[in-house]
């Protein structure tokens, strides 16, 4: 289906849309997110902070988790970080290729539709970090 040619903007996030792998790892990314966000929440409640997971975020819980030191400091960083590649992944693809926001998690230029792959790779690895950390938090 790939064939090396140069390709971007919306085009190239059509590709991405176009690709089950993509989409079925992108779904992957929101069960390992949210799996995460129970698992903090009931660590932050396990800590005796008040903390109800229907008004909060990922990021408001890493933040609850931060203020009250539920969790170390590498925990707490490699948290926030992961958050902002789930946030940039999730939230920000489509303005990526539509030129509304800079390159920075992520390229933009120079993509060859092959680099269909490359995405799925990042969006792979995502769910796999996302996975790690919640064993981390759910054992602490």
């Amino acid at each position: 289906m790939y064939q090396g040619r140069p390709t971007g903007g919306i085009e190239f996030y059509k590709l991405l849309y176009e690709s089950t792998e993509f989409c079925s790892v992108l779904g992957q990314v929101t069960l390992a997110s949210g799996q995460l966000e129970a698992e903090l929440t009931l660590l932050i409640m396990r800590k005796h902070v008040p903390v109800t997971m229907e008004s909060q975020s990922l990021g408001r819980l890493i933040k609850v988790a931060d203020k009250h030191n539920v969790l170390g400091r590498n925990e707490i960083v490699c948290l926030y970080e992961l958050c902002k590649q789930r946030n940039y992944l999730m939230h920000n693809i489509y303005a990526l290729f539509s030129e509304l926001i800079e390159e920075t998690r992520l390229e933009r230029s120079g993509l060859l539709d092959s680099d269909v792959h490359t995405y799925i790779e990042r969006a792979w690895q995502l769910r796999e970090n996302l996975i790690g950390l919640t064993e981390i938090v759910s054992k602490a």
